[in-house]
């Protein structure tokens, strides 16, 4: 049976996971960082009681995340929580319990599956690029202001995909 990761969003919002011995729940610590009221903290705390594990995630993992990310646009919409959330992910072939739309993008481009906790599934996945607000240029990411006339970068999509 597959592994299940958990972001926040599941706890936060009270979703139940699934609860087979056979189905094995992971979780990292920067998850746990994230929860900031006490019914979150209490669902975190049954769902660590029904045998769910808190694991770092790996380094060349993460490394490998980030790339994939920096190639769809990605990486500046993801915090090192939801990167080591797709590290889980990809180390357990696992399903990866989100609503973040930018972790289902990376996610979809690995070819990881997710399964939403409240709101709909993606249905597409994008490369993300960035375009100059005053001349136009066009960059792969990063900055936020234009290297060549000092303007705006703003967000645009490069290409999608359906899933």
């Amino acid at each position: 049976m597959p592994a299940y990761i958990a972001d926040s969003s599941v706890f936060i919002l009270g979703m139940p996971l699934p609860s087979s011995p056979r189905n094995r729940t992971v979780t990292t610590p920067d998850v746990i960082a994230e929860l900031k009221d006490m019914r979150s903290k209490m669902a975190l705390e049954a769902a660590v009681d029904q045998g769910m594990q808190i694991e770092t995630p790996l380094p060349h993992l993460v490394s490998e995340i980030c790339d994939h990310a920096r190639v769809t646009g990605d990486l500046d919409r993801l915090s090192e929580t939801d990167i080591g959330l797709l590290a889980k992910a990809l180390e357990y072939d696992g399903i990866l319990c989100t609503d973040d739309y930018a972790i289902q993008n990376v996610a979809g481009s690995l070819g990881i599956k997710t399964e939403p906790i409240a709101q709909e599934q993606i249905r597409e996945i994008f490369e993300w690029g960035m375009r100059c607000t005053g001349c136009g240029r066009r960059f792969e990411s990063g900055d936020q202001t234009c290297p060549v006339c000092g303007s705006r970068l703003l967000g645009y999509r490069k290409n999608k995909k359906r899933l």
